[in-house]
């Protein structure tokens, strides 16, 4: 961005300055970042956080696999970067393993029990995800039978995830009491709650949408792009109403943006600029940064870019409240 007349120099900062602008952090190239903390994603660990707030941009390597399924308020972003992964999920009561190929994305709604299974070594991913409310849980589920097709429930807990690091091991560790326990041993099914009274509702009706690769979504909009256009990955029909992820094209110079939450911005080809008070961030390609809620910030993008934008509604694919007989939110 080109300083204007009788305006002061800005700023331009790289990634890993230490003297980042009020609002911008994370500020990364993601395969440096990759070298840098390279042996958090081979076992036991597999994954590192790049950013925890109101949303959590976490990395996730390989070889990971595991057996307990997982059940949450939110949705979860995934693009595969490196290597192939498998996400096996729980929908209309069957199971369903979603493959997600190298340089495919993915969107999960909220409420599917799924299990990210990560078998191939050296694989590397991304996964958004965004923070907890005060009010809502996490659920961890074993069913008695990995692979079977209509899962039945043999045990399951719910619990307030505010650090998955953290607050996931006890819960493994009740799981494994469990299952040495005389009902464990005898592989009795555990009921689940009633639906109205588990502190997750699952979500038992919603299809969804497969991965695909992005860029075939690229190419198929590359004119639009080409114009400059800001286009949703996932499109209007897709049932996550959660995540807004835009692909930006240029030229193309988009001022005054705020959101609620925080902001990801990565560059998938090309550079561009980010300005938050008067300090600009070059992104070159494959870099990223968070920008925080609340924060001004606007983004100039020459010929040829193409970046990304993933923010999060918290209240997206939450029920509409019920309304009175004058039509007021309750």
């Amino acid at each position: 961005m080109g300083d204007q007349a009788g305006q002061p120099e800005q700023k331009r900062l790289r990634p890993g300055s230490d003297s980042l602008p009020p609002g911008i952090v994370a500020l990364q190239h993601v395969e440096e970042w990759y070298e840098q903390h390279k042996a958090s994603f081979t076992p036991p660990i597999c994954n590192k956080l790049m950013h925890k707030d109101q949303l959590s941009i976490m990395f996730v390597g390989g070889p990971n696999t595991r057996k307990d399924f997982h059940l949450e308020e939110g949705s979860e972003f995934f693009y595969q970067l490196r290597g192939d992964i498998e996400v096996v999920t729980v929908q209309h009561g069957e199971r369903v393993a979603v493959p997600i190929r190298q340089g495919q994305v993915f969107c999960l709604p909220s409420r599917v029990p799924h299990s990210p299974q990560r078998p191939q070594k050296g694989s590397f991913g991304l996964v958004v995800e965004r923070e907890r409310a005060k009010n809502e849980m996490d659920g961890l589920i074993f069913f008695t039978d990995f692979e079977a097709s209509s899962p039945v429930v043999h045990w399951e807990q719910f619990f307030y995830c505010e650090d998955l690091g953290k607050d996931l091991p006890p819960v493994i560790g009740n799981y494994k009491k469990f299952i040495t326990s005389e009902e464990g041993q005898q592989l009795v099914p555990q009921a689940p709650e009633a639906e109205e009274s588990r502190p997750v509702k699952q979500d038992r009706v919603t299809e969804i949408p497969p991965p695909f690769y992005l860029q075939d979504f690229i190419r198929d909009n590359e004119r639009e792009l080409a114009a400059g256009m800001q286009l949703p990955l996932f499109g209007q029909a897709h049932p996550d109403h959660e995540f807004r992820i835009f692909i930006c094209g240029g030229p193309a110079e988009q001022g005054r943006n705020t959101w609620a939450g925080d902001t990801w911005i990565y560059q998938i080809r090309g550079s561009a600029e980010v300005t938050v008070d008067g300090a600009t961030i070059p992104l070159g390609e494959g870099c990223c940064c968070i920008v925080q809620p609340n924060i001004s910030f606007d983004v100039v993008r020459p010929a040829s870019s193409i970046g990304m934008i993933v923010q999060s509604d918290p209240l997206g694919n939450k029920e509409p409240c019920a309304t009175d007989d004058k039509g007021m939110g309750a």
